[in-house]
């Protein structure tokens, strides 16, 4: 399901502009009063500003993917070294060409997904603990075969975390914009509520409850505000 914002600015930008609603509501809770909003009211909008702030960030658990994709790369890399440190001893010790040699379909490892390098560790551990007699001129035994093994489950551990990291993030960013849209919302009705208050009385009190005016960061609105004032 893709969720995405009800507001055209970036959800830092709400929740600064939430904290300056909240202090303009301050300002005129009893003019609010007259149009049934009370302290209820501001405070659902606090409360959602707190906890959007409390969320960790989408950055935050990008990251904690990014480590588990790279410790599931590496997990990978160490299993497909040591398959091909297997095929190849299997090769000197069977044969290219033997029948043998052609049970275990080493094939090209490096191509092969991450799932499937679990199941072809599996494979060829397996053929090869049949064949340990005549593998075993090559240095090929039991602990080289755990070691495979070894590896294998902590790919397949691996992919597993990968996922959930993945999963995580889908769930926050689900999370982070439920809450943000519910924000917005909440003081989409209050700030109506508040330039009806303020309309064709007071342009400046008017204009703090104006919340989807600009997409512009309000640091950079307040900057312009400035430069023209200077200029006037």
């Amino acid at each position: 399901m893709n969720v995405s914002t009800i507001f055209n600015f970036s959800i830092p930008e709400l929740l600064q502009r939430g904290d300056k609603f909240v202090i303009s509501y301050n300002r005129d809770q009893d003019q609010f009063k007259g149009y049934g909003y009370g302290e209820e009211h501001r405070d659902a909008v606090v409360n959602l500003v707190d906890l959007l702030k409390a969320l960790p960030s989408d950055e935050f658990y990008e990251g904690e993917q990014k480590l588990c994709t790279n410790k599931k790369n590496e997990d990978r890399e160490d299993l497909e070294n040591n398959l091909n440190d297997l095929a190849f001893r299997c090769r000197l010790a069977l044969g290219a060409k033997s029948v043998e040699f052609s049970l275990f379909r080493f094939g090209n490892i490096h191509n092969l997904k991450d799932n499937e390098m679990v199941g072809k560790a599996l494979h060829v551990v397996q053929v090869a603990e049949k064949r340990l007699d005549k593998l075993s001129k090559r240095q090929v035994n039991r602990a080289l075969l755990d070691e495979i093994l070894s590896g294998r489950d902590k790919l397949d551990l691996a992919i597993d975390e990968q996922a959930t990291a993945a999963s995580l993030r889908k769930e926050k960013t689900l999370e982070r914009i439920t809450l943000a849209n519910d924000l917005y919302k909440k003081m989409s009705e209050l700030c109506e509520a508040g330039k009806k208050i303020w309309k064709d009385t007071n342009e400046a009190y008017y204009t703090d409850y104006v919340i989807y005016g600009s997409s512009k960061p309000m640091a950079d609105q307040a900057e312009e505000e400035e430069i023209e004032e200077s200029i006037n």
